[in-house]
């Protein structure tokens, strides 16, 4: 696939706004995604165009079977390893409405699709419209595996003050590590740079490289060694502050910014 053509990289990062790109597509995409910054402000802006279409569009409700499921599968996923300070967004994390939230705002978003490819002006050449149809035929199944398909391990990075920075989603299956940044950390960036470590039960601490970018929203992917993911499910992540190019000593050299423990998930 020709990733240089402007058409072509539009299409791509709308696809993978929506959740639609799938498989190794996806993950080929989400490599490109952190070494281009021009991608990423693509989706960027596909984010901005969609959600206020999502949020015309009324919620789908699931039946509640469903969310009974959800709800007892999170209380047996929370081990009781150490003491944990619960602030607001553990009582968020806890709450069924939260993933009521979550599951209406993938249905929702794949309606906004529909709705903006119904607007599209007649000027779009009618292969992309044919490309487009067929993906659209896929949304219908893509949205109910996000809800029923989710990552093995999922963990929220908190800062000093309890505000969620950071989400991440692992695959140890496949090693796909996707985090994104929600919050910009009151840092200078100018000379800076964050770096995501994994953080070992017993203190060790290894890079697993570079974030991409201090804006919120930006989301990238690591691809991990199949070892790296099995540690990393039974570890914590750390993002620390660091010169550019990142740390030279193979530990932390700036203020370790945000962390959060993983926790499986198992549906």
């Amino acid at each position: 696939m020709n990733y240089v053509d402007p058409e072509t990289r539009d299409l791509l990062a709308a696809e993978y706004v929506l959740g639609t790109l799938s498989g190794a597509e996806r993950r080929r995409f989400e490599r490109l995604l952190s070494g281009d910054r021009d991608l990423r402000d693509l989706v960027e802006r596909w984010e901005q165009r969609l959600n206020p279409l999502a949020e015309s569009v009324p919620a789908e409700e699931p039946a509640a079977h469903v969310w009974d499921k959800i709800a007892r599968q999170i209380a047996l996923a929370r081990a009781p390893a150490a003491p944990i300070r619960e602030g607001r967004f553990d009582r968020l994390w806890d709450s069924v409405g939260f993933w009521r939230g979550a599951a209406a705002l993938a249905a929702a978003t794949a309606a906004a699709l529909l709705l903006y490819v119904v607007s599209l002006p007649q000027s779009f050449a009618p292969e992309q419209i044919a490309a487009l149809d067929k993906r659209l035929a896929r949304i219908e199944d893509t949205t109910k595996g996000l809800v029923a398909s989710p990552p093995t391990h999922v963990a929220v990075l908190l800062d000093k003050d309890q505000r969620p920075m950071m989400t991440a989603d692992l695959d140890v299956a496949d090693g796909r590590l996707v985090l994104r940044l929600n919050l910009t950390p009151p840092r200078d960036f100018n000379r800076n740079v964050l770096e995501v470590w994994l953080v070992s039960p017993d203190g060790t601490r290894r890079s697993l490289g570079l974030f991409p970018s201090e804006r919120p929203g930006t989301t990238t992917a690591f691809v991990l060694p199949h070892a790296t993911a099995e540690a990393l499910a039974q570890a914590a992540l750390a993002v620390s502050l660091e010169p550019r190019g990142g740390s030279t000593t193979g530990e932390p050299s700036g203020p370790v910014l945000f962390t959060g423990s993983l926790m499986p998930v198992a549906l």
